[in-house]
């Protein structure tokens, strides 16, 4: 269920506003439970990868072309109009395994060049509907659907773009407000370019066992969170809690305090036990992280709130770029309920945030539009606005 305070406008505290701080009077022991693992747990791909068989892509053929019949536009894509009377069953126990189980796994077997883009498109969202049943909001503007490249057409030099806009690696973090992080696999980079995922508690419990301090400070609720409007602000909270007996990360290096560009401004540093805790909770998921081997055409699964992630830097090749399209969903009978302190974000993608027209874009922009500055390793814009929202 979704705390009944997330229906209503979400209350975004700025960094002179007193909130207080969520310090736990006794630290568990340790977060027990299957998304409690170490990527040494999974002795190869097979054990999260889930390859269709011939018999199940032609089921995903038919459902495309009796969706294309309807005559419907992508945003209307969902599990009634896109018939998968024999996968459902076992799409649906995915969607426990994300929120239930190990947190993750990955769909393979769809062979991206047999379809068009917006067929492609189409599959990826109709699959995602069995997984859950909303689509989250990327940005302001609307867009459902990000492209996470380095696209070749763009002029604008790659020092003056977003990391995920780049060949450059990205540290662990989450996308702050997501449920369920997807990803489909347009195109592999020539070389690099690896997607790694680690458990936040496995991580947490190293610390609880050998620097308690440290996951103390990570539970308190005093953290910078960088947020939209006119001029920089933030709103304070936890970089991990603990609710409804779950352990909840909402951790990104790159939105946590004051950003380079944002000039004078009363958004607090971090201090220097907050830079060692988030150190020592990066190093942590780097000892024990799983690297996926993704193909084109994966489809890619899993628990954002659960699991942190990263990405090597990579190497394009002379007429190929690596390609990444975005989702971000949530199961509404399955999510997890959201701590007050990590609403903002999570509202901003899925609460009642007033736009109207949502976007899909098949492709990346073809002309790269420099933001003001940007924050963050999902791409947060941060930008000047008379409108304030939590994103």
């Amino acid at each position: 269920m979704i705390p009944p305070s997330t229906t209503g406008p979400i209350n975004i505290l700025d960094a002179a506003t007193a909130i207080p701080k969520d310090m736990m009077a006794k630290l568990p022991t340790a977060i027990n439970g299957p998304l409690a693992w170490s990527g040494a747990d999974f002795e190869d791909e097979e054990t999260y990868t889930w390859q269709l068989r011939g018999e199940d892509v032609e089921e995903i053929d038919a459902a495309l072309q009796s969706f294309k019949s309807l005559g419907l536009d992508g945003d209307q894509v969902d599990r009634d109009n896109f018939p998968l009377p024999n996968l459902a069953a076992r799409l649906s126990q995915s969607a426990r395994v994300i929120h239930e189980q190990r947190g993750f796994f990955v769909l393979r077997g769809l062979e991206e060049s047999r379809y068009s883009v917006e067929d492609s498109t189409t599959i990826y969202l109709g699959i995602s509907s069995y997984i859950a049943d909303k689509r989250g909001l990327q940005d302001r503007k609307g867009n459902v659907l990000s492209h996470i490249t380095n696209s070749k057409l763009w002029k604008v030099p790659v020092e003056m773009r977003h990391g995920i806009h780049s060949n450059q690696a990205l540290p662990y973090h989450n996308d702050m407000g997501c449920d369920i992080l997807a990803l489909q696999v347009r195109h592999c980079a020539e070389r690099g370019g690896y997607t790694y995922l680690s458990s936040v508690s496995t991580a947490f419990n190293e610390l609880l066992a050998e620097d308690p301090s440290a996951a103390k400070t990570l539970l308190t609720a005093d953290w910078p969170v960088q947020i939209s409007g006119r001029g920089a602000k933030c709103y304070l909270a936890p970089a991990l809690a603990i609710h409804d007996g779950r352990l909840m990360a909402s951790i990104d290096p790159n939105r946590f305090g004051p950003h380079p560009s944002s000039g004078p401004t009363n958004i607090p540093a971090l201090t220097a036990s907050q830079q060692s805790a988030l150190e020592r909770i990066s190093k942590a998921a780097y000892r024990t992280e799983l690297r996926l081997h993704l193909k084109t055409g994966d489809l890619l699964f899993f628990n954002n709130w659960a699991l942190l992630h990263r990405r090597d830097s990579y190497t394009d090749g002379d007429e190929t770029s690596r390609h990444m399209v975005r989702l971000w969903l949530r199961n509404s009978k399955l999510g997890w309920a959201v701590p007050d302190s990590m609403l903002p974000p999570w509202y901003a993608a899925y609460g009642d945030n007033g736009v109207r027209t949502k976007l899909y874009p098949l492709i990346p922009m073809p002309d790269y539009k420099v933001p003001k500055y940007s924050a963050g390793s999902a791409a947060f814009v941060i930008e000047d606005s008379d409108a304030s929202d939590g994103e």
